[in-house]
């Protein structure tokens, strides 16, 4: 820890809030999270918030190729000239939320919490082979919830279609600088083949958000408000031909929430 604090001091910069800033310092979550990847050296690895370089160095022993992407540009610059005779190792200064991730990489980060959810959507939304994340451990179980719990929600429902999360092990507070005030968890993503696939995804993913804004209710009543309000002639058409029964929005599984998706589609499309 005091070598962490000692590089940032002399960088003169704290950990920045507003960037999420907790600096990995266990080795053993290191390496958990790294090993989880089955990192070899035929992979593109890229890592989100590459801080310090910590999780980087132990990513460049043995990848082939990473790029680390730092949005701070103090780190960036710092990080550039500690890999800078590192041939396999690419610093890009900016958003990891913008810049496009290379199809078939490895995702191996612990990114800021602050854009967890922006970020993963956004993996999922990609061609990525697999990611390893370290991430808030309340947020890991939203990732891996099932329908009808207390953490299941529109988040779950996003990822679950897309792709599979897996809850690795828990990782304390001590393991960062500082302490973040939250537990964290290693998690593992794999994409997967949605079946059914979703036809439209705007209308997938606009049905998924309207509905869990009352996920409680029952899901047969939100989602006659909702088609109510954006396809009011095709309503009744609609609804004769699901079997909700009295089932709450938060019960209905992923696969369900794409079936009603797609008939909406194929209702207002046939």
């Amino acid at each position: 820890m005091a070598s962490v604090r000692r590089e940032l001091h002399n960088l003169g910069i704290p950990p920045l809030k507003q960037f999420g800033q907790h600096f990995l310092l266990s080795e053993a979550a290191r390496d958990k999270l790294i090993d989880e990847a089955q990192v070899s050296s035929q992979d593109t690895v890229v890592e989100v918030g590459a801080g310090l370089g910590f999780v980087t160095a132990a990513l460049a022993s043995r990848a082939a190729s990473v790029i680390a992407i730092e949005k701070d540009r103090t780190l960036s610059d710092y990080l550039g000239k500690k890999f800078s005779t590192s041939r396999n190792v690419r610093i890009v200064q900016g958003d990891a939320l913008t810049i496009p991730l290379p199809a078939d990489s490895k995702i191996v980060s612990s990114p800021p919490y602050n854009i967890s959810s922006k970020l993963v959507l956004r993996i999922i939304s990609s061609r990525f082979r697999l990611a390893s994340l370290l991430l808030q451990e309340d947020f890991v179980k939203r990732l891996t919830a099932t329908n009808g719990s207390r953490d299941y929600g529109r988040l779950t429902v996003m990822l679950q279609t897309r792709a599979r999360a897996r809850y690795v092990s828990p990782v304390p507070g001590s393991a960062f600088y500082p302490h973040p005030k939250v537990d964290s968890a290693i998690a593992t993503i794999h994409p997967t083949t949605a079946d059914p696939p979703r036809q439209d995804e705007r209308l997938f993913e606009e049905l998924v958000r309207t509905m869990f804004n009352q996920r409680r209710r029952k899901a047969y009543r939100v989602l006659s408000r909702y088609l109510e309000a954006n396809y009011g002639n095709q309503k009744e058409r609609i609804l004769t031909r699901t079997n909700l029964g009295e089932k709450r929005v938060y019960e209905l599984t992923p696969v369900e929430f794409v079936k009603l998706s797609n008939l909406i589609v194929d209702s207002i499309t046939g």
